[in-house]
């Protein structure tokens, strides 16, 4: 099974936010990246309790803006990707560049690259800690098996930037600007999308390290998974895939029950597609292990 993120998740909020800008500070709640000073330049002066003073930045020029709207409104991924590294190397300071970035790995994902993506998602990051598009693409990729490669520590580290990615993506749905023209059922649909989203992505996080325990399954993150894809699914359009993993965690938690329910949603929102066929074995092959099952034990008497 493969969730397609960029398609699935973060369509509303990008077709909400893929209007001609001025400035980038227009996705992102005002955040623009700062610019160190060049060896051999004088540090910026200090304000009040010793902290430096943020350096200007010029805004945007024409060509900046035109070549951003360009690259946003571009539909071959390739070339997209291809504009995306013209634009870096023109403009290599420019206050777009985090969200031209994420265009990048926009590019990538929709092309398969898993690899890719995230390195241009941790780009458009690292430009801008918190540009909201990137972090919910890297909070989404990191935890996914292309990604879990590596030792135990390096996948550690590849879930706790997925999951601090997204407890930032999720911090800042409350303030979340939006285009002042946007209807107001939109803007819930959006805010819903971005947690259900960000909700999802802690539930693999946790569904990942809930398998990596040299024990056996770890039940403690096994429920921290099933609370998270919980969370996920309670929206008005629930993503299917999020009910397939939410069943997948009742499984190996040996809910029985929770688990049909779960993989029966999915069904139901999955008419005519391959996960439909999918979430239906797993509640052929749960119902067989539930009757074979041993008989829970009788509660002792008072």
């Amino acid at each position: 099974m493969k969730r397609n993120f960029i398609l699935s998740c973060l369509a509303a909020l990008v077709i909400a936010l893929m209007t001609p800008m001025a400035h980038s500070q227009d996705l992102n709640q005002g955040q623009t990246s700062q610019q160190a000073p060049a060896a051999g330049q004088a540090k910026p002066a200090t304000g009040q309790a010793g902290q430096a003073a943020a350096p200007a930045v010029a805004p945007p020029s024409a060509d900046e803006r035109n070549l951003y709207n360009a690259i946003q409104h571009e539909i071959d991924p390739t070339h997209q990707a291809q504009m995306v590294d013209d634009f870096a190397k023109k403009y290599p300071s420019s206050q777009l560049l985090s969200d031209v970035y994420f265009f990048g790995a926009y590019a990538y994902q929709s092309q398969g690259n898993v690899a890719k993506a995230v390195e241009y998602g941790e780009k458009s990051v690292a430009a801008n800690g918190n540009n909201l598009r990137s972090l919910l693409l890297l909070s989404e990729l990191l935890p996914q098996p292309q990604e879990m490669q590596g030792s135990d520590a390096d996948k550690e580290q590849k879930l706790q930037e997925a999951e601090s990615d997204a407890n930032k993506a999720l911090a800042q749905i409350p303030d979340l600007k939006l285009p002042p023209n946007t209807p107001p059922d939109q803007v819930t649909n959006i805010k819903s999308t971005i947690s259900s989203q960000a909700h999802a992505s802690l539930g693999m996080v946790h569904l990942q390290r809930a398998t990596m325990s040299l024990t056996g399954t770890d039940s403690q993150e096994l429920g921290k998974a099933e609370q998270e894809y919980k969370a996920a699914v309670a929206m008005p359009k629930p993503n299917p895939e999020d009910y397939f993993r939410l069943g997948e965690a009742y499984r190996m938690d040996k809910k029985y029950d929770d688990a049909i329910d779960a993989f029966t949603q999915c069904s139901k929102l999955s008419q005519g597609n391959a996960l439909q066929g999918m979430a239906d074995n797993q509640v052929t092959e749960l119902k067989k292990e539930k009757s074979q099952a041993p008989a829970a034990a009788p509660a002792p008497k008072p």
